[in-house]
Order: structure tokens, then sequence, then C-alpha cells
């Protein structure tokens, strides 16, 4: 007889867990492929979001939640754009500032392989 243990670790949660873009790749997937999911996301997102797809669930933070429901798309193409800008948006605050000038020795090698 085999003994597994079925209590969730550490490494377990940490599968699991999935990244706020990720969960509008998939909420934007699946509008892509349901027509019905589509006109209810673009009609009513909160009730779409409740609803979920396919009996997946959309585990949204507050943030993405807030922006989704504040927007009035016409059409997939403009709930998309809107995206792509709130994506460029909320990346403004992680980003990290490069150096005006390269480092001198990449510089160099560049050069060199040049040569």
């Amino acid at each position: 007889m085999f003994l597994f243990d079925t209590s969730p670790s550490q490494a377990d949660t940490r599968l699991d867990y999935r990244s706020h873009e990720e969960e509008l790749n998939r909420l934007l997937s699946a509008a892509v492929v349901s027509t019905r999911f589509r006109n209810l996301l673009l009609a009513n997102p909160e009730i779409a979001l409740a609803s979920g797809y396919q009996g997946e669930t959309f585990h949204l933070s507050n943030e993405d939640r807030n922006w989704l429901l504040s927007l009035r798309p016409a059409s997939l193409v403009d709930l998309a754009a809107n995206l792509v800008v709130y994506r460029q948006e909320s990346r403004q605050d992680t980003k990290v500032a490069m150096p005006v000038e390269a480092p001198h020795q990449y510089v160099a090698n560049v050069v060199n392989f040049k040569n």
C-alpha cells in the first residue's frame, strides 16, 4: 500500500500561484475562444468574472478587478488594447533604472568583437 502526504506544502502552493498577467491572459483567452463568454465579459464583466469559464474561475487582484470593471470596451479588440496600456502603466513602478552609458567593459568587448 502506498501512502501519500496530501497536505499542501510550500512547493505546492508556489506551483499553483499565477501572476496577475497570467490571470488576465486566461481571461482574454476565454473571451477569444468563447463568443458567449466574450459577450458577457463585454456587457457585464462583473457577472462574467463571477460565472467564470467552463468551471474555471479567474483570480484577479483587487487592482486588476477594479480596472476591468471600470472599462466599457466596445469589442474584444478594444479590451485587448486597453489591457496592453494597463500592463505598460502597471510596469512603470517596477522598471529598473538603467545607466545612460554602457559599462566600459561591454563597449570594449563589442569593439573587439567587430574587429
